[in-house]
């Protein structure tokens, strides 16, 4: 910005940060706004966040970009959200 650096380089490397954090969230939303039915795996992770509020908070960071997909969908949290499904079926 005060004339001491590339700027082409920079917005290279910026672009490339950018593109490495926010590719997965960007592919996510476009999926998501075609309208198109939740699939299991969402409605899975969607009703336990209704139901719990660890996921709720876990939804929120992901929603935020604060996480990534890779980190918002893992074997801890698909096995949580069954148990909070699971249990709220019983009850």
């Amino acid at each position: 910005m005060t004339g001491a650096g590339d700027l082409d380089k920079s917005l290279a490397v910026y672009g490339r940060g950018h593109r490495r954090r926010l590719t997965g969230h960007q592919k996510l939303a476009v999926d998501l706004a075609k309208a198109r039915p939740f699939n299991p795996m969402e409605r899975l992770v969607f009703s336990a966040a209704a139901r719990d509020e660890s996921l709720a908070r876990h939804m929120h960071l992901f929603a935020s970009r604060l996480i990534g997909p890779f980190r918002f969908v893992n074997p801890v949290i698909m096995a949580r959200s069954w148990a909070v499904n699971l249990r709220h079926r019983r009850a």
